[in-house]
């Protein structure tokens, strides 16, 4: 990786927090940390940011932000082609684009986020159906030309690094490892009876329950959890799945055809609070990726206490720095073997949620939106 050299001229710095929406999560999650962040970081340098046309606004009340509304969705291959139709990028002295990919001919330094490579090593987990066959070429050169053209990059993770260095080995000198953080709502419980009161509320059972959450994509491997927790985990033990109600009709037929539909518990539209009082609550959270760039509701729940059982891979590996319980990501039998450890041993469930608070402190957003603001000014300084 590359050695630091910050510009310390104030700049003028355009950030692309498009994915900012009313309940963010995942890549709005870590736009909204920066949004919120950043401005009181550097008072000289001022900030533009993009904002979606349904996004909460202001974004940011802070003297040296200005906003703009960009109508094309953060997905639109319109601004990736013709960004300059949309925001003006005139005085502007560093672009960042946060989710991967870097719109054509941007007349600054710029610099992208790379949260993972998938759309290039994977692309059959990536986007399914007709979206693959219109939209997979488009990702990976809009990817490619992120990782040939950014003057730097950020990545969240050092296995996301690792990965962009065998593809594109002269990216490196251009990489930075920024990580991301757990919002300050994610904390252990003062009093977990008083969480698990309210998740009983909210799921219609006090029964212990594990928990899984975000979207049905095929790489989250939700079909592989339902049926690890029918072979191995006993009544009256409940599977809590927290995603969008679109999410769920193949699953719920898996559910049915497990036998396990009684057991299993979907929920959506839930309020942060409420997010936070079902993770203090779970006996587990599972993530069984097989491939990520990062993990952060991993890293949500190990703040809150909350044991993890997760698929073996390398970006797993790092956020939870052995205080998980890890099962090879290839082995079905073994997933079912860790969960069945995790139900029959509270001493095992105390230990994870003890190793996991203390792992977690080691992450944080004021880290990250430090690190990043550094990127900027080195991005800069380089360009110039």
């Amino acid at each position: 990786m590359r050695a630091r050299t910050n510009s310390t001229a104030p700049l003028r710095i355009a950030l692309d927090a498009r994915y900012v929406r009313e309940k963010p999560s995942g890549i709005g999650a870590y736009l909204e940390a920066l949004v919120q962040r950043l401005p009181g970081l550097s008072r000289e340098d001022h900030f533009l940011f993009w904002a979606h046309r349904l996004a909460p606004r202001p974004l940011s009340t802070a003297p040296n932000v200005s906003e703009v509304t960009v109508r094309p969705g953060p997905a639109s291959p319109l601004v990736l082609f013709w960004p300059q139709r949309y925001a003006s990028f005139s005085g502007i002295d560093v672009f960042h684009s946060p989710a991967n990919i870097m719109p054509r001919g941007v007349p600054c330094a710029s610099v992208a986020t790379i949260h993972d490579v998938m759309s290039i090593e994977r692309p059959a987990l990536h986007l399914q159906g007709f979206e693959r066959l219109v939209k997979s070429k488009y990702y990976q050169q809009a990817v490619w030309r992120s990782l040939r053209k950014a003057t730097r990059l950020i990545t969240v993770s050092q296995a996301t690094a690792d990965r962009i260095c065998a593809l594109e080995p002269a990216a490196a000198k251009r990489i930075t490892v920024i990580r991301q953080g757990p919002d300050a709502c994610f904390i252990p419980p003062q009093n977990r009876d008083v969480a698990r009161k309210r998740a009983a509320q909210l799921t219609g059972t006090d029964s212990p329950y594990l928990l899984l959450v975000g979207a049905n994509a095929p790489t989250k491997r939700h079909a592989l959890a339902l049926a690890a927790f029918a072979a191995a985990v006993p009544a009256p033990w409940r599977l809590v799945l927290l995603q969008r109600q679109k999410a769920r009709g193949g699953l719920v037929r898996l559910a049915e055809s497990l036998h396990i539909r009684e057991r299993v518990v979907w929920l959506s539209e839930v309020a942060r609070p409420d997010v936070v009082a079902l993770i203090q609550a779970a006996e587990a959270l599972l993530q069984p990726s097989i491939y990520e760039g990062f993990g952060l509701p991993m890293l949500e729940a190990m703040a809150c206490g909350c044991p993890v059982v997760a698929s073996d891979i390398p970006p797993f590996r790092e956020v939870t720095g052995g205080a998980a319980l890890l099962f090879p990501a290839e082995d079905v039998a073994k997933f079912g073997d860790a969960l069945r450890e995790l139900v029959r041993s509270p001493a095992l469930r105390d230990s994870l949620r003890q190793h996991s608070l203390g792992r977690a402190r080691d992450f944080s957003w004021d880290r990250c939106a430090r690190e990043t603001l550094e990127v900027y000014h080195d991005a800069a300084a380089a360009q110039a």
